[in-house]
């Protein structure tokens, strides 16, 4: 018993004594850690910054500026100017008429709407088909002999019988099933911004007499179909726009569907059955369309084609939607360009024949200006994305060495004859554009004046702004760069940047994370952790 207990003493000893020790490398080592200080630095102090080159040019100071208006290839429907029209920078000039862009926009509007139904089409199909449960070959080949024996059956009675069809009554539910001359449209104007329009069911034709109608008379149409046969709440499923300027006669009891836009075969007419015997018909069809379905099988091998063949139309379909969003936007951003204003200030010199405008080069509207002074140059093809209208330029006068701003009024659509390049863009395979920009502050130039002019490249513009440091101060973890940044306790922390484009081979451009007034630490050593005092520093070497 005396033995255990000075067992038990010697052990209580030894526990305390090894409790002290490892007390006193904690409390060292807290003390080595709470002593650490990492330097932080400003990120604007290492900020590289990054300068293209400038634009250069040269020319003359002028004071009779002329604004050159060139036409489009577009019908104008107004001249708001006359030949001694004084006006004011920003007077609306000419407007062109947008009536063929609003058609063209509905139009596209009308087809886009017609892709965006066979895209849901085509999802559900796909859906349909994920949900079939694929037959074995040998059941596949038993209904293949059958199906081949209905099939030989059927076409024997064929042989045996006439096909007659009826003739359909002129409208069901609101809609059309056959368009004559007696048709009427529910928008009726006939032309191309216009055109008379109808609202047709699925199997809707059109008699050749009302499409020889449309070609005497020069006019135009669009045949509808939509779903519930609504305009306002229905979804376009197929339309066909018939151009009577550009089509030739064709027979005039020929009958055209609206849904392929192809002529049909002659078929035989009988008079129209009763509505009994027309429900019963329906009744029969849609049962044995609906027996049909319910037959649909496939081998595992013909569902994967199935429906890989019905993914490959989907790609298509969203292919061709993104084209039409593209072509929509662009026809709308042309429509909303309908208004030519003035530049300058000035009096209109010349007016040209709005019935028959001039697009060879010459200006429709010529303005001069009787104030001011401006200064011409000229710009490289090659450069012409890095200048626009409005835009800041420096003009330095070779007569007494002043530096002016001037601003961008109009830049040319067509190249100088006779460039030959000048020194900061001497490139004598290029063609030049010229430019004019207006000298608000012009004490001391006159008119005549040879300067120097200096262009700041718009995409320079935004990288003067960027953030551009040494990729040392960037490190790396599971693909994400980060950085050590202090916080506002003055501690490190760990703050996740987007990263760009490399530049001088050393520094990396930081688009997202930082800010120029953030200080970061480098981000190696015994100081590189997550809570470690921050100290700052102007000592920009590593460390």
């Amino acid at each position: 018993m005396k033995k255990f207990k000075k067992f038990l003493l010697v052990f209580l000893v030894l526990g305390i004594i090894g409790g002290a020790i490892a007390g006193g490398i904690y409390a060292y080592q807290k003390h080595q850690e709470d002593s650490l200080e990492a330097k932080v630095v400003y990120v604007s102090d290492l900020n590289y910054g990054f300068y293209e080159d400038e634009m250069t040019s040269s020319g003359y100071v002028s004071n009779d500026l002329i604004q050159n208006i060139y036409v489009e290839d577009r019908k104008i429907a107004e001249v708001k100017v006359k030949e001694g029209s004084k006006v004011k920078k920003g007077d609306v000039l000419l407007v062109y008429d947008t009536s063929e862009q609003q058609m063209q926009i509905e139009l596209k509007e009308l087809e886009l709407k017609g892709v965006e139904t066979d895209i849901t089409q085509a999802k559900n199909e796909i859906a349909r088909l994920k949900k079939i449960t694929p037959v074995s070959e040998t059941a596949e080949k038993e209904e293949e002999e059958k199906e081949t024996e209905k099939e030989e059956e059927e076409t024997e009675e064929e042989d045996n019988d006439t096909v007659i069809l009826m003739q359909p009554q002129r409208k069901t539910n609101n809609a059309y099933n056959y368009i004559d001359k007696k048709a009427e449209p529910y928008a009726c104007e006939g032309t191309m911004a216009k055109p008379f329009r109808f609202v047709c069911n699925q199997g809707c034709y059109v008699l050749g007499e009302y499409l020889n109608q449309l070609i005497e008379k020069e006019q135009i149409a669009a045949f509808e179909i939509w779903t519930g046969n609504s305009v306002k709440e229905g979804t376009l499923l197929n339309y066909w726009t018939f151009d009577g300027t550009a089509e030739s006669k064709v027979e005039a009891d020929s009958k055209w569907l609206v849904i392929t836009k192809e002529q049909i075969e002659e078929e035989e007419v009988i008079e129209e059955d009763t509505e009994e015997e027309e429900e019963e018909e329906e009744e029969t069809e849609e049962e044995d369309t609906e027996e049909e379905s319910d037959e649909e099988t496939y081998t595992k091998e013909e569902l994967n084609d199935a429906i890989a063949e019905e993914e490959d139309s989907l790609t298509e379909l969203e292919m061709t939607k993104r084209e039409l969003e593209v072509e929509l936007e662009s026809l709308k951003k042309t429509q909303e360009k309908a208004n030519v204003t003035a530049n300058i200030d000035g009096v209109v010199k010349s007016v040209g024949d709005p019935e028959s405008p001039s697009l060879e080069g010459t200006p429709f509207i010529e303005i001069t200006d009787a104030e001011g002074l401006y200064v011409t140059g000229e710009i490289s093809e090659l450069r012409l994305d890095q200048i626009a209208v409005g835009q800041e330029i420096y003009v330095n006068s070779w007569s007494n060495g002043e530096v002016y701003t001037a601003e961008i009024t109009e830049i040319s659509k067509y190249p100088s004859e006779n460039s030959e390049g000048y020194y900061g863009e001497g490139n004598m395979n290029v063609s030049f554009y010229p430019f004019t920009a207006y000298i608000e502050d012009s004490d001391g130039l006159t008119n005549g004046d040879y300067v120097d002019i200096s262009i700041t490249p718009m995409s320079m513009e935004e990288d003067m702004n960027g953030i551009y440091i040494e990729k040392a101060y960037v490190r790396e973890e599971n693909g994400q760069a980060y950085v050590y940044k202090a916080d506002e306790n003055e501690k490190l922390v760990k703050q996740y940047v987007q990263t760009g484009r490399t530049i001088y081979g050393s520094a990396i451009e930081i688009k997202a994370g930082l800010s120029e007034d953030d200080r970061i630490a480098f981000p190696y050593g015994k100081t590189a952790k997550e809570g470690v005092k921050v100290v700052e520093s102007t000592d920009l070497e590593f460390y």
